[in-house]
């Protein structure tokens, strides 16, 4: 059991992080509180697709 839970707590900060990654990282002088909001979402979209396919919801 805590094997799956650190490679879950693992996988959930890796794709946060490239997440927020790739948001932040400027393209079109985008201001970084929008930026910032639409990783929030979209990290927010991926771990509930992940609780999701794990059964967890």
């Amino acid at each position: 059991m805590k094997d799956h839970d650190f490679a879950m707590g693992m996988t959930m900060g890796l794709m946060a992080g490239a997440a927020m990654g790739i948001m932040m990282t400027p393209k079109r002088k985008r201001s970084i509180q929008k930026a910032a909001d639409k990783a929030k979402k979209t990290v927010g979209e991926v771990m509930e697709d992940l609780a999701d396919e794990l059964g967890m919801h």
